[in-house]
């Protein structure tokens, strides 16, 4: 089975997604004090369509959970993936 890991690189404003210790999906942000805005989220093409860019999106928002921060999901996958998960509902600014 594959590991999956959701890591934060804050010095280029982005959340990876890393599969085995390889990059597979990203997402770009911006901060606005404890509000991070997620305009970009991208699985690498022959990654796509298996369900790693929902992983994506529930790592960072876990990561944001976890320091109290709030997202403003400008990226449609993002958006829809938050709005059909009730659990993260809360971490809507």
């Amino acid at each position: 089975m594959a590991d999956f890991e959701v890591t934060e690189h804050p010095e280029i404003f982005r959340f990876e997604l890393l599969r085995d210790g390889v990059v597979i999906g990203f997402a770009h942000y911006s901060r606005a004090g404890n509000t991070v805005i997620v305009p970009h989220v991208e699985t690498d093409a022959a990654h796509r369509g298996r369900g790693f860019g929902a992983i994506l999106v529930d790592g960072l928002l876990d990561i944001l959970r976890d320091r109290g921060d709030k997202i403003v999901p400008v990226c449609s996958f993002a958006a829809e993936h938050i709005r059909a998960s009730p659990q993260h509902q809360d971490l809507l600014a």
